[in-house]
């Protein structure tokens, strides 16, 4: 293990200025047909993203599979939001205006959104979203940047979002970034891509970085959830005219701190999935380190952990009119300022650039949505403390054959997920342990022009945390494991048409040790494991089975010197990242040791053979 330099912050900005506050322009509402909403789209920029910064030398990256792009470069491509972020704290989100481009309409057989940014200087690592019409289309975080020229790219495929891509709208992004105490300003350029023609797995790659994938050059989009495009979309969200200083998501501060919002669904409706976005922050930015005991005295202060220690449990829950209709247990992201900095620089942890979501297959409860009144779509987090940022996008899909559809809920059982709770303290040392498990299942039929086509869905959620404190509260071992399981089932006239089963498992393991570093400063040792698994299969009639499979791998090592302020002052980190896709075609496997904030190896792999060994 190298030791990075010292990173003495009051270095960065004694002599740096700080910028002046930017006059950022309120939102603007959303450009939905339900809510018919009057606005003037504002002209994107003219101009084209800026050169980046001589100082720009350091590229922070994500270890993920890139897009999966045709052959070609993008038929266009717009430039929608360019701006610089300095005092933004409790500003509304900056806007701009995107118009479909002319000279390549839809449709399209991939649309990309790439944000490029940089950090001019020292600066914490903060919390960002893009609204496309109000409906959240990424939810990112900057890098936590120790040096000036630091930059970063986030690809997202967005193709399932081409319902709104079709019209002009208002574009959005949030990032409330401080530079009370760093001096650091993040420059972002959001531009979208399209692409036409059909998607190629040929050998001919579209860039260099590409020939290791034998032109598998992205991640794919979503199957199953997402066969096709949705026809219209509804943002379950902070509507724009309550966004002024707080941006198009709920802020969720406890359990019974329900955020929902009220809509009217066509009655041409036959298909329905709720997207939902949800992060963790402040008090519960370490949740799943939380401890359960009911008093007591407090670990050290650096030991990770919620102020309220009531255990390592989250669930992120959706209703319908009150009534449960989807839930999943947040994978834990960890932002690049969480932990350990220097686990994150310059390979950031899994999702930390692009934060999951999570999709509810809603179709059986159709024929409650088509009933021609309006309905209270409702979010929240089980035993949550402040604070979590959700939203939501409904994603439906339209009979354009009929005017209106039938339907009709036939199962409903959702017992409760009951957690076993077990606690052992003496003063700050002890253990706790939760464990749980539930399965949901819904089934509902929809007669459209397609036929009547009932769909089932089982949804199995597993969880298990254990947290162990040692050595008079300076010593923490967490492990966390959550398994979930929904499996889709599409039958018409008593046949099964089409299943779907989508399969994660995250297990977490984090060991802490905290000493005393003098002068009222804290060392921190930490050892991390840290996973995200994923497989998707789907059926469709004859022949048309497809599956894949992700592994997202980090393990690292590290220490840090805290601060009485509780502020990082130096550190060390070592990190290997794995990463490894696989379908029913191709294979990709890319691994990145860090050691010191330098890359010591950074390989890629096309062979399956490679891929399969690797672990």
């Amino acid at each position: 293990m190298k030791l990075v330099d010292s990173v003495l912050l009051s270095l960065f900005f004694t002599f740096l200025s700080v910028p002046p506050p930017l006059r950022l322009s309120a939102a603007i509402p959303p450009d939905s047909p339900i809510y018919d909403y009057d606005f003037e789209v504002p002209p994107p920029s003219p101009s084209p993203p800026p050169a980046a910064s001589p100082n720009t030398t350091l590229e922070y990256m994500d270890l993920t599979l890139p897009p999966l792009l045709p052959t070609q470069s993008p038929k266009c491509s717009v430039h929608v939001l360019q701006r610089d972020f300095a005092h933004t704290v409790g500003s509304p989100p900056v806007t701009s205006g995107y118009i479909p481009p002319p000279e390549c309409p839809a449709p399209w057989s991939r649309v990309v959104l790439e944000l490029a940014g940089a950090a001019s200087d020292v600066q914490k690592d903060r919390i960002a979203a893009v609204w496309l019409a109000g409906v959240e289309v990424l939810r990112t975080s900057t890098p936590f940047s120790m040096s000036p020229g630091v930059f970063w790219y986030v690809r997202k495929d967005v193709t399932r979002y081409t319902a709104l891509l079709r019209h002009a709208a208002a574009f959005s992004m949030m990032l409330e970034n401080s530079n009370a105490t760093f001096p650091g300003v993040f420059s972002v350029n959001v531009s979208l891509h399209f692409y036409r023609g059909a998607v190629s797995f040929s050998s001919s790659p579209v860039s260099d970085s590409a020939a290791a994938t034998g032109g598998l050059t992205a991640h794919p989009i979503i199957r199953g959830f997402y066969r096709e495009p949705a026809d219209l979309i509804i943002p379950i969200s902070r509507p724009t005219a309550a966004a002024a200083g707080g941006g198009h998501w709920f802020r969720v501060t406890n359990e019974t701190d329900r955020s929902s919002r009220t809509v009217l669904i066509p009655n041409n409706t036959y298909r329905a999935v709720l997207e939902v976005y949800a992060s963790h922050h402040s008090d519960d930015e370490y949740w799943y380190a939380n401890p359960l005991r009911s008093s007591g005295a407090t670990l050290a202060s650096d030991c990770l952990e919620s102020k309220k220690p009531n255990g390592a449990f989250r669930q992120v829950v959706a209703t319908l009119d009150g009534r449960y209709v989807g839930s999943a247990i947040p994978f834990p992201v960890i932002t690049p300022g969480s932990v350990n900095p220097f686990f994150w620089a310059p390979v950031a942890a899994i999702g930390a650039y692009d934060h999951p979501s999570y999709d509810f297959d809603l179709t059986p409860f159709v024929g409650k949505l088509i009933d021609g009144g309006p309905h209270e779509f409702g979010l929240t987090v089980k035993e949550c403390q402040p604070f979590w940022l959700v939203g939501g996008n409904l994603h439906l899909w339209l009979d354009a054959w009929s005017d209106a559809v039938e339907g009709g809920l036939i199962r409903y059982k959702v017992p409760p997920l009951r957690l076993g709770r077990q606690a052992d303290w003496k003063n700050t040392e002890g253990k706790s342990e939760m464990e749980g498990q539930v399965i949901i299942r819904f089934s509902g039929w929809v007669s459209s022009s397609a036929g009547n086509v009932t769909t089932s869905v089982r949804h199995k959620l597993k969880f298990k945390s254990h947290v162990e404190v040692e050595e008079k509260g300076e010593m923490k071992t967490v492990e966390m494991e959550m398994k979930a399981r929904t499996n889709l089932r599409i039958e018409r006239d008593h046949a099964v048409v089409g299943r779907v089963v989508v399969e994660t498992e995250s297990p977490l393991n984090l060991v802490v040790e905290s000493s005393n570093g003098g002068g009222g400063t804290r060392i921190r040792k930490t050892k991390l494991f840290h996973e995200m698994m994923e497989a998707r299969s789907s059926a469709e009639g004859k022949g048309g089975e497809w599956f894949s499979t992700i592994t997202d791998r980090q393990e690292a090592e590290g220490s840090v010197l805290v601060g009485e302020d509780g502020e990082v002052v130096w550190g060390s980190g070592e990190t290997k990242s794995t990463y490894k896709y696989r379908d029913d075609k191709k294979c990709y496997l890319r691994t990145v040791n860090m050691v010191g904030g330098k890359v010591k190896e950074d390989e890629e792999s096309s062979s399956c053979v490679a891929a399969a060994a690797d672990f």
